[in-house]
């Protein structure tokens, strides 16, 4: 008879479990309820006033102490320079702008963000000498205004990682015209700051497009109440604070499903993805940018062609060929060969006119890609299976649709349209102005292009799904004390300010920190 197992020791066993616990609550414990929200918008946008209602929010509702940090105020300091010392509104933002730049030139294209976090540093300490050398968790938010290049944001993500949010704050044209006007800059002067504003081609230039499409939350600010712009901001630290149970719009599910959709293309140039809603925003199909096949949709991975032996995409032609950029350089070197041809141009300035002809309008040709767009693709699909329900319904795509797409999306009926990430080199609007609309008043006057409003598609899982026993307890639903919750997601207070150190250690190289006390240089 095989003898009887010896039990374990309770009290040992207990101990341990006890252990275990204690170290988890002391590792969660140094955890820090600390938040970082940083906000980009393009110009013109009143970024000013929503990030003044975000602190006004999250103090009144969570209560938290706000640090309001502008990223200008270090250019204004470091380059000395004063509005009052211009002649005109237009001249001090231009101004603003070019010392900007020069200063990302000098000391790096993130030096903004690596002030900014120097001045959270220099804060994070003097907490720390009131707590007796302890690094101690406060209920402090700091709203960084506003991040316009995306070496900043990457540097903010990489040094506060899940304690960081960021916001992207859009206007249409129109409102931002008038504010610009309002503030003092003419309507001539307008324009060239839009344009310069949206994405210099410099690596240390703004870069607001690239910037801005990386946010965790947007917040179309058109013709909205104050009192809306508060629900929207309240609805989004609820999310980040998990302090109520919030279900995604059809909006943001139908924007994440063509962001999923954009997953699937292989285009050499961009992915990009669309949904399509009827009326009800029930979706009735998907799609994404690729090349057609014969018999109907398009080229996609397959398990029955694991080799892509039959798969006959651009990637897979003769190493991988644009074929809408080897047709712009081939018109380009026939322009070129014929005004030389025709001594237009001196053969000598060749390569000079060569760079010329290339950076013209020609580098903006579409139309000679194989793939077919997102849009078109959804509307195909949409139209062979639920063709009717088209009409009155929505568009959803990750990129502003070009104009070859714009008009057919007028053609097949569609009411709205919502995108993410501009396009530059669409002219919908221009070509179109009779049935297309960036305002949002024109509700059923004209299908509207508008910017996409809710959580990123890129952060939809992360926020609507539920933490385990967050929503009910002893079969209720549980009572949030919003002064008192935690944010969903927690950095360990041990780590963040060794990476602040790092930071601060660059400044001093760079002379732009005291070594002696760790406050800025004036």
């Amino acid at each position: 008879m095989p003898e009887r197992a010896i039990p374990l020791d309770q009290s040992q066993s207990s101990t341990k479990e006890l252990f275990a616990r204690e170290l988890k609550d002391k590792i969660f414990q140094s955890h820090s309820e600390e938040i970082i929200i940083g906000v980009c918008g393009p110009i013109g946008t009143d970024i000013h006033s929503i990030v003044t209602e975000i602190g006004n929010v999250i103090e009144e509702k969570f209560d938290y102490e706000i640090i309001i940090i502008r990223l200008s105020e270090f250019i204004k300091d470091h380059k000395k320079i004063k509005e009052e010392d211009f002649e005109t509104k237009y001249l001090y933002i231009n101004s603003l702008i070019d010392k900007g730049n020069e200063l990302r030139k000098e000391k790096g294209s993130a030096i903004l963000a690596e002030l900014a976090i120097g001045k959270i540093a220099v804060q994070r300490e003097k907490q720390r000498a009131l707590a007796s050398g302890e690094y101690k968790s406060h209920r402090t938010c700091f709203i960084i205004d506003s991040i316009k290049n995306p070496d900043e944001l990457d540097t903010f993500r990489l040094i506060y990682s899940d304690l960081f949010y960021f916001i992207g704050v859009f206007s249409n044209i129109n409102i931002r015209e008038k504010y610009l006007e309002k503030s003092g800059v003419s309507k001539y002067d307008i324009l060239k700051l839009i344009d310069r504003d949206s994405g210099e081609e410099i690596n240390n230039g703004q870069k607001v497009n690239d910037t801005f499409i990386q946010a965790d939350f947007f917040l179309r600010n058109d013709e909205l109440t104050s009192a809306a712009i508060r629900n929207k901001i309240e609805r989004y630290l609820n999310l980040i604070f998990n302090s109520e149970i919030i279900t995604p719009t059809s909006d943001e599910t139908s924007m994440y499903q063509a962001f999923a959709a954009a997953g699937n293309s292989a285009c050499l140039s961009r992915q990009v993805g669309a949904s399509i809603t009827n009326k009800n925003g029930e979706i009735i199909s998907i799609g994404w940018n690729d090349v057609p096949k014969f018999l109907g949709g398009v080229y996609k991975s397959s398990d029955i062609d694991p080799l892509g032996e039959n798969d006959k995409r651009c990637l897979n032609i003769d190493g991988g060929i644009c074929f809408n950029d080897q047709e712009k350089n081939i018109i380009s070197n026939l322009l070129l060969e014929d005004l030389i041809r025709e001594k237009i141009i001196d053969p000598a300035h060749k390569l000079l006119a060569t760079s010329v002809i290339k950076k013209s309008r020609i580098k903006e040709l579409i139309e000679f890609s194989r793939a077919v767009h997102a849009e078109m693709h959804a509307i195909i699909i949409g139209g062979q299976s639920n063709g009717n329900d088209m009409v009155g319904g929505k568009l959803y795509c990750t990129t502003y649709p070009c104009h070859n797409c714009a008009r057919h999306i007028v053609a097949a009926g569609i009411k709205d349209v919502y995108y993410i990430e501009p396009y530059r080199k669409s002219l919908a609007l221009k070509l179109h102005d009779d049935s297309i609309s960036e305002n949002e008043n024109d509700d059923g006057k004209k299908m509207r292009v508008l910017m996409f409003d809710g959580v990123a598609p890129r952060r939809y899982l992360e926020f609507f799904k539920m933490l385990p026993n967050s929503r009910k307890a002893e079969g209720k639903k549980k009572k949030i004390n919003k002064k008192e919750v935690y944010p969903k997601s927690r950095v360990s207070l041990q780590a963040i300010p060794i990476l602040e150190k790092y930071v601060v250690e660059d400044l001093k190289i760079k002379n732009l920190i005291k070594t002696s006390d760790n406050e800025q240089q004036e």
